[in-house]
């Protein structure tokens, strides 16, 4: 089962996953992929959606990009709720996968030493109150939380609420640049981006402590 889900995912990777991120890293791709997905029409919504799913999924899609172009097509409300809607079912199908097919498939998206250096999520105890702070800290691989997380005792409902809740300012703050992107204000846009790169830098920092007090 294993073997037939890892080439389902080779298959979608190589004929449409693959393309997309290379268009995600450049501001003439992030446009290509505006313009195809408005030739939905009234399902353009949904293919987004469905697009941000693929991207948690399959983890080494980048994210941020895909959030830019969500705020670039349908502003900050409407593109904002896609991108929680897409998230959220992304993170359902994540922990569907793990918890059938376990640390094997873990292991084909996540390096064993990166999955060591979360021993944090080891505290059963505190184990919700982990989850929501790890995922509220800008700058931590979210994508690669979402496969982590699952292999712990949480339960599926609360591993949902508490993953995309924690994940909402960082979502909000991506769409809300490309909305600002499309409409021509690059001031904001710029602000947003350099207040992330500060709270990035003090969210890894406040990860490294927190997991280093851990260890100890």
């Amino acid at each position: 089962m294993i073997a037939i889900l890892l080439i389902v995912f080779g298959i979608v990777c190589v004929r449409w996953l693959l393309p997309i991120s290379k268009l995600l890293v450049t501001e003439e791709g992030r446009l290509q992929i505006c313009e195809k997905v408005r030739g939905y029409g009234i399902f353009a919504p949904l293919v987004f959606m469905l697009l941000m799913a693929a991207q948690i999924v399959i983890a080494f899609i980048p994210g941020g990009p895909l959030e830019l172009v969500g705020g670039m097509l349908f502003g900050s409300w409407l593109g904002l709720l896609v991108t929680v809607a897409g998230a959220v079912l992304g993170s359902f199908c994540v922990f569907l996968l793990v918890r059938r097919f376990g640390k094997p498939l873990v292991d084909f998206f996540v390096d064993e030493k990166k999955v060591q250096n979360w021993k944090i999520l080891q505290d059963e105890e505190k184990l919700e109150l982990w989850v929501f702070i790890l995922f509220l800290i800008p700058g931590i691989p979210k994508d690669l939380l979402t496969y982590i997380v699952p292999l712990t005792k949480i339960r599926g409902r609360d591993f949902l609420l508490l993953s995309n809740l924690a994940r909402l300012p960082s979502l909000a703050a991506s769409v809300l640049v490309g909305d600002s992107l499309s409409e021509g204000r690059y001031w904001l846009a710029i602000g947003i981006c350099a207040a992330a790169a500060i709270l990035s830098f003090i969210g890894l920092r406040i990860k490294a402590r927190l997991t280093k007090e851990r260890s100890e």
